[in-house]
């Protein structure tokens, strides 16, 4: 008897255990990660990218990062305001030996030159490596915060030093409130990436995928989504199917969708998800927003408080 979709993605969870470890189960090792290009960067990233931001400090996150990567991940996003520092730190003991195999995404909170400059040297010491692909000014929410990063002595001044001094590859931006700030920000300077929310109940408040996704594609910006789960997971205490809201984000035009990693559990399913990977059709996509938009509020989607 034939089994569903979702059914062979939790058995293929439940059998790869807590934590993959290299040699992953045969059954996920059928097919591989799917990737697409990263914009104009020449990378082409895993659909599936790990997020870190409540990424816990033991041996288990070090494992999980391992059996990620194995698994076929090739992109890691992080930030020095991430768990106080941990984040970098956890992410530099697997960069010590596998910085090649990964596209090594962090962020910088500084608003002014000086301050964008030190923390790229703080993070590069975090993380172990010589070389950072992808800074992004992060949670650009406003266009107050816009214009102090864009002006005469504001952070991109210290991103662009970084960059000719080879610390860092790619300058982005991320913002999770209003898509007129990100988009405004692309027209006004050549961001490689944008890091912006994509999810069925994003789409009801302030949608990104509206305007800055068709203008990003437009431009050739790679962009990576982000919290297609934090939402609904908020809005449910945690009792919904995250492949559908997995599938939803993967099959907008966005470059890959990062999924946070918080246990070693957590690796199985989210592979599995990712390898197996089909886009939704149309109706599947509309479906699922309707049956979320009662969820889509900013208590659950914190994010696009105003």
């Amino acid at each position: 008897m034939a089994i569903s979709r979702r059914e062979f993605i939790r058995t293929t969870g439940a059998a790869l255990g807590a934590v993959a470890v290299p040699g992953l189960a045969e059954p996920l090792l059928a097919k591989s990660m799917p990737t697409r290009p990263f914009g104009k960067t020449g990378w082409r990233a895993s659909l599936y990218a790990v997020g870190t931001a409540e990424i816990p400090e033991n041996d288990e996150a070090v494992r999980a990062l391992e059996a990620l990567l194995d698994g076929g991940v090739n992109y890691i996003d992080t930030a020095p305001s991430y768990t106080g520092t941990r984040s970098e730190q956890v992410i530099g003991k697997v960069m010590v030996k596998r910085r090649k195999e990964v596209f090594l995404a962090t962020k910088t909170l500084a608003r002014d030159a000086d301050g964008a400059y030190a923390e790229v040297r703080e993070s590069l010491g975090r993380l172990q490596c010589k070389q950072i692909d992808l800074l992004q000014i992060h949670a650009v929410n406003d266009m107050g915060t816009l214009d102090a990063v864009l002006r005469k002595g504001g952070a991109i001044e210290g991103l662009e030093k970084a960059r000719k001094e080879g610390l860092i590859r790619f300058i982005g931006i991320t913002g999770h409130t209003r898509p007129e700030v990100i988009l405004e920000a692309i027209r006004k300077f050549p961001f490689a990436s944008v890091l912006i929310p994509i999810s069925a109940l994003d789409k009801h408040i302030s949608d990104f995928n509206d305007e800055v996704v068709p203008e990003a594609n437009r431009r050739g910006i790679a962009i990576a989504g982000m919290k297609s789960l934090k939402g609904i997971e908020r809005a449910t205490g945690g009792k919904f199917e995250p492949e559908d809201y997995v599938r939803y984000a993967m099959s907008q035009r966005i470059s890959t969708l990062t999924i946070g990693l918080r246990r070693g559990s957590e690796v199985s399913t989210n592979l599995a998800i990712a390898r197996n990977f089909s886009p939704m059709t149309v109706s599947e996509m509309r479906s699922l927003e309707a049956a979320s938009k009662g969820k889509a509020d900013v208590g659950h989607l914190w994010w696009k408080r105003r």
